[in-house]
């Protein structure tokens, strides 16, 4: 059944037990206190445009933990554009070894994802403010996993954010509907991959209770690109 209003841990639990998602025990509940406070915050400043309890359960919270299907997640992950903290925060919180830096650039979402993570007691999660651009790279070191949920064009992505991650590493693009990850075609100028990476998988997922669909594609990175 939907998640009812308000929006409770054991609807949640229930929720992604329907697509086999599992949260260690006390996950749930800072997702919800996180998506209460978003809510609240959200009435004096803009973090998202998906208000309906239900929908914040399947759209924001069970979307950004479909990734868990590509775990492990060894190392640390960067959440590009991290917004109102989806999907970092919901990995972090899945994840409680994982080390997650949510990167966003506009400062009053620094504020409120700084509060949220010390509000939930997310010891595995830091905030940075900063903007990735390929002539003027910001000093955060190389990254096991990035992931990113519709923030810039897939091909952008690649451009950007590949250059930040480890040999070996991969990034994940969180795409829904018109947003797809098209194989580049050779020869054909801005749509081929940086240097040393690959296609990797593609997953495809129907949302629950007709919310949408989604799809996660991973482009990795050579193991002996230096």
């Amino acid at each position: 059944m939907p998640v009812t209003n308000p929006l409770t841990a054991a609807g949640l639990s229930a929720l992604l037990s329907e697509v086999g998602i599992s949260l260690p025990a006390g996950a749930a509940s800072l997702l919800v206190r996180h998506a209460e406070k978003m809510l609240r915050w959200n009435r004096s400043i803009r973090l998202t445009a998906i208000t309906a309890p239900e929908e914040v359960a399947v759209k924001h919270i069970l979307d950004s933990l479909l990734l868990l299907s590509f775990a492990p997640f060894p190392g640390r992950t960067l959440d590009f554009g991290s917004g109102a903290g989806y999907p970092g925060i919901p990995l972090a919180a899945a994840l409680p070894d994982a080390h997650v830096v949510l990167l966003e650039s506009s400062a009053k979402k620094c504020a409120f994802l700084s509060h949220a993570c010390t509000l939930l007691g997310l010891r595995n999660a830091e905030v940075v403010r900063g903007r990735l651009e390929p002539r003027r790279p910001l000093p955060l070191g190389r990254f096991e996993q990035i992931v990113t949920r519709a923030t810039l064009s897939p091909p952008e992505a690649a451009k950007v954010l590949v250059p930040y991650l480890l040999p070996g590493g991969r990034l994940l693009l969180m795409t829904g509907p018109g947003e797809t990850v098209r194989r580049p075609k050779r020869g054909r100028a801005g749509e081929e991959l940086p240097p040393g990476a690959r296609h990797g998988r593609h997953l495809p997922f129907t949302l629950p209770h007709g919310m949408g669909v989604r799809e996660i594609r991973e482009i990795q990175l050579a193991g002996d690109v230096t």
